[in-house]
């Protein structure tokens, strides 16, 4: 029904690694890799933005993969700009004065719920044909002494094109979580980023895994946000040794709505050929969205 076509990822240029902070916060040599099982993280220059990050993904596609795009629908929490969206500024870098442009603010849900949401549209009509962007700076809006927060998040984009395919994935399930009152549990406050760890691991376990459990029975591959070691260790331990659970947190920290499309990307030989598989994304909300695919 739908298809991946393609995905390309636009990183921040820095990379920094746990050292840094370690060093800045007198911490013993590899105490945040035990905590976090994180290695480094992708961070974004000065200059580099939610809406920069997104334009250079896309420019990574060949002119004639963005021909006919009839939706951008772009997903970020971190947008430089208070308005417009992403996918206005994408419309006119792109040349696209005829597509639909959405913008959805978003966090670690974002990917699943767009892709939710693209599988629609296509649904709808099958001559759409979908960019998919992603795009977060969160370090832009992490205090530097905010140590605890500071080594799990990255910044980056991803662009994802979809479209019709008589052979392609089908929707069959979808499950949205939510937790109430816990909105302040990850959020933006006057400019930073605050987050009550606990709580969103909490979330995670009592309300997020349970899920992704009962979705996996009889699935051959689950693509999950990339919570970190905590989360991702309880995950791994829950489901069925068999099913193919890649992970990269350790080496790209927690990427929010692009961690799903990098690891996509990363396994796209792998995806393209599964026959049943999950997409998981979980955190600020506090909410969950998972989707059950099958070809």
């Amino acid at each position: 029904m739908i298809e991946i076509d393609e995905i390309h990822v636009a990183l921040g240029s820095v990379t920094e690694k746990n050292d840094i902070i370690e060093n800045k916060f007198n911490l013993k040599k590899g105490t945040i890799y035990n905590l976090t099982g994180i290695k480094s993280r992708t961070i974004a220059k000065y200059n580099e933005t939610a809406e920069s990050l997104a334009i250079k993904a896309c420019k990574k596609f060949k002119k004639n993969k963005l021909k006919n795009i009839t939706h951008i629908i772009s997903v970020t929490n971190t947008q430089n700009l208070r308005f417009p969206g992403i996918s206005n500024f994408l419309s006119s870098k792109l040349a696209l004065s005829q597509a639909h442009c959405l913008n959805l603010n978003l966090g670690c849900t974002g990917f699943v719920d767009a892709l939710i949401i693209s599988y629609g549209l296509v649904k709808n009509d099958k001559k759409s044909k979908i960019l998919l962007v992603t795009s977060d700076t969160y370090s832009k809006f992490i205090s530097k002494n905010n140590k605890a927060t500071r080594c799990l998040f990255s910044d980056g984009a991803a662009a994802t094109l979809i479209s019709y395919k008589k052979k392609g994935f089908k929707l069959k399930k979808k499950i949205f979580k939510n937790s109430f009152n816990t909105e302040k549990d990850l959020s933006l406050i006057k400019d930073e980023i605050n987050m009550n760890g606990p709580a969103v691991v909490s979330f995670a376990l009592k309300d997020v895994i349970p899920e992704i459990k009962k979705l996996s029975k009889n699935v051959n591959c689950i693509f999950s946000h990339q919570a970190g070691k905590v989360v991702m260790s309880q995950i791994k331990n829950r489901i069925n040794k068999k099913i193919f659970f890649p992970v990269n947190f350790s080496n790209y920290g927690n990427l929010v709505s692009s961690s799903i499309p990098l690891l996509l990307k990363q396994n796209m030989i792998r995806f393209k050929r599964e026959k049943k598989f999950v997409i998981c994304g979980f955190g600020v909300g506090l909410s969950a969205s998972l989707a059950l695919f099958y070809r």
